[in-house]
């Protein structure tokens, strides 16, 4: 028996014939779905990014928890549900390296958000139509990365399935009075921050649409609410008292609360003008105002994704993009386009239809990123295609070769690193340290597959290395601007009793002497970065989890300049 209170639709229900459109046009839905697992399909791969989960799904189904070395609680992670997806996909086949299984998983969440996204668009546009026109399905089949970050390992299929589930919960509240699909709906959508940190703001967006649509009684509101905030409060809480800080280590790397406004107006446009994007975004913004005049009263419903998509590119625009060509315009495209997907068949639809064909169609066979000479922005497919030597890059096996040395060299109690001319270097690890050794990895989530769970890896840039992380470099490639000097690394990690300026023991630079290796210890053992280091190195205890829970906000804010000398003077006091 429902005892919740019944919501009132917001429109009148539509007649059944009008109920049955997806039966007439369920052939754009299903050919959706084939064409973008095909071109997924022929361009899959994963990417050094992706073995960053494997590596810490790893460390999870061994019974470490969400960590990426032994002893050192730091989120590496940017997308926690894809995370814990994976780790969930581990334990029900059986295989700790989900690296192969990443890209099928994404593969088969795009699939299925394109899916839910072009029965929604049906379903909002169709009434009694007897044919649509895939307008905006041909703007997204036209542009290669949308078929190359189907896979890749990373979650953008997670992310893809996750917005197409949304606009389908929401165009299904204009027909619906049950209260239950409101707070389902609600949970569903508050996700957001739990897919990926910057989708609060497009889960923000279509919950104030769901109270909007579907005008709930207040009850049925505190309930929703509650549903939508569970898991990324609980959640929050837990990183809080977990890793000691409030967002997960990359965005303390990639300086995500400053602004980069040129920058990133040059990783727009580095996404939009190789293929000449400014044409489907014209067409289709001139089909979504016809849209707007014919359905006054679904107007909240259509225009929620495209205000989340504008906001969500001037967050974009602010942080300063990325560095992998394409991949975080993405989603705000896939939003934009969600409302015209597909579209009745009007004259001027049927015209402006085929123009998109035509670009599509073009724009599939030639057009294509080229990088330039700054290297900022890569084109990530094409870069681990060469690395590996691999047509598909689909495993970890692929990427290991060129690493393999790291294996062969490791030793017990030993801190490993190879210098720019190929040099295995080495030093005596610190009693301490809880892993059995230590590797310095350029390739983070390379480096992490080859090494064995029991073996941490240290994050050159700082992705997952807590002082690294906090440098106060600019941050001119994101993720790729705060180096990890040796100084630090031997201040941390080696042995203090061991001599520190012999090159058979340790991997030194000629520019580091051992007043550096002593400022940059002595640094770390005072004030607030004493604590960064307790609060991730501690044992876990039910004090320690109190201490990092009330001072995570403090603790998110220290920066660490990289200067060891200036790093003392500003946790030490002057001598």
């Amino acid at each position: 028996m429902d005892t919740m209170p019944r919501v009132l639709p917001r429109a009148v229900k539509q007649p059944i014939f009008a109920r049955n459109y997806w039966r007439r046009n369920s052939w754009i839905t299903v050919g959706a779905i084939l064409l973008i697992a095909i071109l997924g399909y022929f361009t899959r791969w994963i990417c050094d990014d992706a073995l960053i989960f494997t590596r810490i799904v790893e460390q999870i189904l061994a019974g470490n928890g969400p960590v990426y070395n032994i002893g050192e609680r730091a989120e590496a992670s940017t997308s926690t549900l894809w995370q814990w997806l994976l780790a969930f996909a581990g334990f029900v086949f059986g295989q700790s390296d989900t690296s192969t299984l990443s890209w099928m998983l994404g593969l088969l969440l795009t699939a299925a958000g394109f899916g839910f996204a072009v029965s929604a668009t049906s379903r909002l546009h169709g009434g009694h139509v007897a044919a649509m026109v895939p307008c905006g399905i041909l703007a997204l089949l036209g542009v290669r990365p949308v078929w190359q970050y189907a896979t890749s390992g990373l979650e953008t299929g997670l992310n893809t399935f996750w917005m197409a589930l949304c606009w389908w919960l929401l165009v299904r509240l204009r027909d619906s009075e049950s209260a239950k699909h409101v707070v389902a709906a609600a949970f569903v959508m508050g996700l957001g921050p739990l897919v990926r940190p910057e989708q609060t703001l497009v889960a923000a967006v279509f919950l104030i649409a769901l109270w909007l649509v579907a005008k709930p009684t207040w009850r049925v509101t505190l309930a929703a609410v509650a549903a939508a905030g569970a898991l990324p409060v609980g959640y929050e809480i837990f990183r809080m008292g977990f890793y000691g800080i409030l967002v997960p280590m990359p965005a303390l790397t990639k300086n995500a609360s400053e602004s980069f406004w040129a920058r990133g107006f040059a990783y727009v446009g580095d996404f939009a003008n190789p293929y000449l994007l400014w044409l489907p975004l014209v067409l289709c913004t001139v089909l979504l105002a016809g849209v707007l005049r014919r359905h006054r009263s679904d107007r909240i419903v259509t225009l929620t994704p495209v205000v989340a998509g504008v906001l969500s590119l001037a967050y974009l625009l602010k942080v300063g993009g990325d560095y992998m060509h394409a991949r975080m315009v993405l989603p705000i495209f896939f939003l934009l386009m969600l409302p015209v997907l597909v579209l009745p068949a009007a004259k001027k639809t049927r015209v402006l239809g085929v123009v998109l064909l035509v670009w599509a169609v073009l724009c599939a066979s030639i057009g294509q990123f080229v990088p330039q000479d700054s290297k900022l922005i890569d084109d990530e497919r094409g870069y681990y295609h060469a690395w590996t030597g691999q047509t598909y890059p689909t495993e970890s096996a692929d990427f290991t070769p060129r690493m393999r040395y790291l294996k062969d060299a490791l030793s017990p109690r030993t801190l490993i690193y190879e210098d720019p001319h190929e040099r295995i270097l080495t030093a005596r690890l610190r009693e301490d340290v809880p892993s059995k050794s230590m590797v310095i990895g350029v390739y983070l989530g390379t480096v992490g597959v080859i090494s064995p769970v029991d073996v941490g890896v240290v994050d050159f840039w700082g992705l997952a290395n807590p002082i690294g992380a906090r440098f106060e470099f600019p941050t001119v490639k994101p993720g790729h601007s705060k180096p990890l000097s040796n100084a630090w690394l031997l201040a941390d990690y080696a042995d203090p009793d061991a001599p520190v300026l012999n090159p058979g023991n340790f991997a030194l630079r000629a520019d580091l002497t051992a007043d550096q290796v002593a400022a940059a210890r002595h640094a770390l053992s005072c004030g607030d970065l004493a604590e960064i280091q307790r609060s991730t190195r501690e044992p876990m205890s039910p004090g320690r989890f109190w201490a990092n829970l009330t001072g995570a906000v403090h603790r998110t804010g220290v920066t660490v300049p990289p200067d060891p000398f200036v790093a003392e003077r500003k946790f030490c006091g002057n001598p």
